[in-house]
């Protein structure tokens, strides 16, 4: 509420203040600051397109020599660098690097500001690099942030933020170019920027990440333990500075994580492989199907996953090694098809252990993992036949189970996999919307029939998962023209409202898909009659009834529809009896 105050109060200066009035300069600019300062807590872009106008306005009322030109170019980059982080178009990357070089150019020397602005280009060539791989931007980069740190001595508030950036750049040429050197370096100005960051600031977070990172590297260059074990120290003093909805928790959950494995693979601790696992879950968990690190996310909870593999076919258990599908055993998972893999083969070894323990737990997250898998190989992927087939054995087992009434009370496991399955059908079928590609609407169908599955009658979510599935089905009827759909789709619909409670929104929106349902149907036998006959049909002999579907549906009792209705519908969608149906 204080930005918009803010916002709007500078809008009103710059309002009162007409073009070429003394101060328009200033009054622009101040407003093109406030919107700035809004994006960067609210990340709307209008705000910063908006603070770019503004911002161009006042430099062009700032010509070479106006005191006051050099902020405004600062400013004006910082805006695009910004714009371009949260959009990342690469020419408001290539605009910021041309402002920041025309600052420093217009800098003079003993500037109280110079420093900043030599970082801030530095920073430029930095993402730059990130983007384009040119190794000049990384090492002018390293030379500014040089500069910057002569001048910022000890003492400078601002000193660790050099040291800061100029780790990041030692870092990032390791890991283009492998010399230790550079990350002997990054590890050196690591550990100044965490000594010199003021406690409770919003950079702690970053430095401690950063330097958890490059001694994670060092410890895969020399396999010293006392280095692992304080790069797990400092990883879980970052993820403690980011607590839930924090933007960058998943990567310290993903670093404290690899970190861990690294360290189960050294020592084979079983409880530092089980803290990877629950941090891995919790990855994905944060991370829905369609979150664009998702896949990633998957990957790294696939690292735990594949160490329980390996640590179950290589202890012994009554004189024998495990079977863990040992024959077609995954290789260490480096891409998305690797970890499918493993998803996959877990999941197999789960339904394997299931069918000669009978335990729940296992065929539950043998049906998540399979999930995992089937996300990870969608529609036109080689196995995702493979992969839905097994998905099909698990869900039908477990179905069995329930409708038995064995073992129906839904594990976390379990509600985490139809979570899934709930997330992936809405991506389908929001792709299949983009895309118009059948395949992935037919996937759609079939996930929420595995939902509907695990989530029988007299599940409290029963009905809407029936209306969904009607609302796919008629979709698939649009396009297909297939009657079976549709009949299908008005038995759904019937069931969801004999299920749902009158006056709840969900039942209002089956009554109103039902009513569509049942008009299309009458349609569809207009239109094939039509067809069929060599004369044109005679209009009273096809008319419907005088009482539209969707009157009658609005203006009847509860009781009406769930009886009345189920019984004429056959006659609304029978041509021959039209004229005999009456207006109740």
């Amino acid at each position: 509420m204080e930005s918009m105050d803010e916002v709007s109060c500078k809008r009103a200066e710059l309002e009162g203040c007409h073009p070429g009035d003394d101060g328009r300069d200033v009054a622009l600019s101040n407003l093109a600051m406030s919107l700035f300062n809004r994006f960067r807590t609210e990340w709307k872009v209008d705000d910063v397109n908006e603070a770019i106008t503004l911002h161009r306005a006042a430099l062009e009322l700032r010509p070479p020599g106006h005191p006051q030109r050099l902020s405004s170019l600062n400013r004006l980059a910082v805006c695009f660098s910004d714009r371009y982080d949260s959009q990342g178009v690469i020419a408001d990357l290539e605009e910021a690097v041309t402002l920041g070089r025309a600052v420093l150019e217009s800098c003079p020397p003993g500037d109280h500001d110079r420093e900043e602005y030599f970082c801030n280009l530095a920073q430029y060539l930095w993402e730059r690099f990130a983007k384009q791989a040119d190794m000049y931007d990384l090492d002018e980069a390293i030379e500014l942030y040089r500069v910057a740190l002569e001048l910022r001595p000890s003492g400078h508030p601002y000193r660790y933020s050099s040291f800061l950036g100029l780790a990041l750049c030692f870092s990032t040429r390791y890991d283009n170019k492998g010399l230790l050197a550079d990350l002997e370096e990054a590890v050196t100005l690591g550990r100044a920027a965490v000594e010199l960051c003021p406690p409770g600031h919003r950079d702690c977070a970053i430095s401690l990440y950063n330097l958890a990172c490059d001694l994670q590297r060092r410890f895969k260059r020399r396999a010293v333990a006392r280095v692992l074990d304080e790069a797990i120290k400092l990883h879980r003093e970052a993820l403690a500075l980011r607590p839930s909805g924090h933007p960058q928790r998943l990567s310290s959950l993903e670093g404290l994580a690899i970190s861990l494995l690294d360290r189960y693979d050294n020592q084979w601790s079983v409880a530092d492989l089980e803290e990877a696992i629950t941090l891995g879950r919790a990855g994905v968990e944060f991370h829905p199907p369609g979150h664009p690190r998702r896949a990633e996310c998957l990957r790294t909870l696939s690292h735990g996953i594949w160490a329980i593999s390996r640590r179950q076919t290589l202890m012994p258990e009554s004189g024998r090694a495990k079977s863990v599908h040992q024959a077609s055993f995954p290789l260490y998972p480096t891409c998305h098809a690797d970890a499918a893999s493993t998803f996959h083969e877990f999941s197999l070894h789960l339904w394997d252990k299931f069918r000669k323990q009978s335990a729940i737990a296992d065929l539950d997250e043998a049906i998540c993992l399979a999930t995992y898998a089937l996300e990870l190989r969608l529609p036109k992927h080689s196995d995702y036949a493979v992969s839905v087939d097994q998905l099909a054995v698990l869900v039908k087992e477990r179905f069995q189970r329930i409708d038995q009434g064995t073992n129906s009370n839904e594990s976390v496991m379990l509600g985490q996999a139809v979570d899934n399955l709930c997330a992936l059908r809405h991506c389908l079928r929001d792709r299949f919307r983009n895309q118009h590609v059948i395949d992935d609407l037919n996937a759609a169908i079939t996930l929420h029939r595995y939902v509907l599955q695990l989530r029988p009658a007299g599940h409290a979510s029963h009905p809407s998962y029936l209306h969904d599935l009607a609302l796919c089905l008629t979709q698939r009827f649009h396009e297909t023209a297939n009657v079976g759909d549709l009949d299908e789709a008005i038995s759904l619909e019937q069931n969801a409202l004999e299920l749902s409670v009158p006056g709840d929104p969900s039942y209002e929106a089956s009554k109103d898909s039902l009513a569509t349902c049942l008009q299309m149907k009458i349609s569809a036998q207009i239109s094939q009659a039509s067809q069929a006959s060599s004369t044109p049909p005679v209009v009273q002999k096809t008319r419907p009834p005088k009482l539209s579907i969707m009157s009658f549906l609005k203006r009847s009792k509860p009781q009406q529809v769930n009886s009345q209705m189920w019984k004429s519908s056959s006659t609304l969608c029978d041509l021959d009896a039209q004229n005999e149906y009456k207006e109740i």
